[in-house]
């Protein structure tokens, strides 16, 4: 009897313990949530110059946009919010003839976060905004600009959205910014198809436990219990970090470049101009980094993205391409606190990426206008 008891005692006790440490585990995520911003721009450095308010606002109306799949992420048409515009046909901007005029040249201004202009105060500037500008200063007011950016796409969902959706917007020119999305993980080297989604690709090769907790992350009970849903993440970013070799290194920087060489081929039999940009994140070049900018460089470190970017740098010229530009020296020696987070940038950032895309490319689209009239 006492035998018996003292089984049970056991029991309850180890039971008692591991209820604690379960306990133990939520506080410890619930307090690494409220510790982690919930929105990067706030409060940094580089928004210094814009009133908190108005920080907390650009948040939450970013946010609030609906994103749509076909079968990539795009967004959904028709929205309107004191900083963003998405216009009838999903892009961010104001409308555009699906026929263009005769005498307009159209650029296409195709990749992530970056492009589409998160952190941005308005449509006018963002990276694609401000370069628009830059060409009608100089009374080239027939060139027009359209921002095709969105939130996370990779190389093989840009190839993709060009190839099924946006060669059919008659462009002359496609300009690709890319890089950061590729550089923290192991890149797919089959392009995505209509027949699988990027969602529905990534889930196929997802393990039983990893859909397991993505299935209860997407359900009401991730708000009681917080733990999986902030564990999950940092172990996936530790296994990215193992994985991510100098032989995978190298391998993803030959299917990013084979996937723009196949892409600039395809552009040039239908006549249209591709040029390349490997885009600057914090702790490319020689930037004179903020206390803020130190924090995301030693980040980025860790996660090896700027190591990749150089193997990617490595593969540039892309032959088939009209131009290819590393742009990752783009704020040598400038000081000014410029990254709110590992890559997004303030409207200064922007604005100086597109001064330097726009002494590099203008020349191909001057002469190109020239041939128009």
């Amino acid at each position: 009897m006492s035998v018996q008891v003292s089984y049970k005692k056991q029991g309850l006790f180890f039971l008692l313990v591991f209820i604690g440490f379960l306990i133990l585990l939520e506080s410890g995520a619930r307090i690494y949530e409220y510790s982690e911003p919930d929105c990067f721009l706030i409060g940094t450095d580089a928004m210094k110059n814009i009133d908190i308010a108005n920080q907390k606002l650009m948040c939450s109306e970013s946010k609030s946009l609906k994103i749509i799949q076909k079968p990539v992420y795009a967004f959904e048409p028709n929205q309107q919010t004191s900083t963003i515009n998405i216009n009838s046909l999903g892009f961010r901007g104001v409308e555009f003839d699906l026929i263009k005029n005769e005498d307009t040249y159209r650029i296409i201004m195709v990749g992530g976060s970056t492009t589409f202009g998160s952190g941005s105060t308005s449509d006018n500037t963002t990276i694609p905004g401000f370069l628009e500008q830059k060409f009608h200063e100089e009374k080239f007011n027939n060139i027009e600009i359209i921002n095709a950016g969105n939130r996370a796409a990779s190389s093989s969902e840009e190839a993709y959205s060009i190839r099924s959706n946006y060669k059919n917007l008659q462009p002359d020119l496609f300009i690709i910014y890319d890089g950061w999305n590729d550089s923290f993980r192991k890149m797919p080297e089959k392009d995505l198809g209509p027949s699988i989604s990027s969602t529905e690709l990534k889930q196929s090769k997802k393990s039983a436990l990893q859909t397991l907790i993505s299935e209860y992350m997407s359900q009401g009970i991730s708000k009681y219990y917080r733990t999986p849903s902030v564990v999950y993440p940092l172990i996936q970013q530790i296994s990215v970090v193992v994985s991510l070799t100098e032989e995978v290194m190298e391998k993803n920087s030959d299917i990013w470049s084979s996937r723009w060489n196949k892409i600039c081929d395809e552009n040039n039999d239908a006549k249209i101009k591709t040029i390349i940009l490997l885009q600057p994140v914090v702790g490319t070049g020689n930037k004179i980094l903020s206390s803020d900018e130190k924090i995301h460089a030693e980040y980025f470190k860790g996660v090896k993205t700027v190591e990749q970017l150089k193997y990617f740098a490595k593969k540039l010229p892309i032959s088939s391409c009209t131009m290819s530009v590393d742009l990752r020296n783009a704020f040598d020696n400038m000081d000014i606190p410029i990254y709110f987070d590992g890559g997004h940038m303030t409207d200064i950032g922007n604005e100086i990426i597109a001064e330097k895309i726009y002494e590099k490319i203008s020349p191909i689209v001057i002469n190109d206008i020239k041939k128009l009239s």
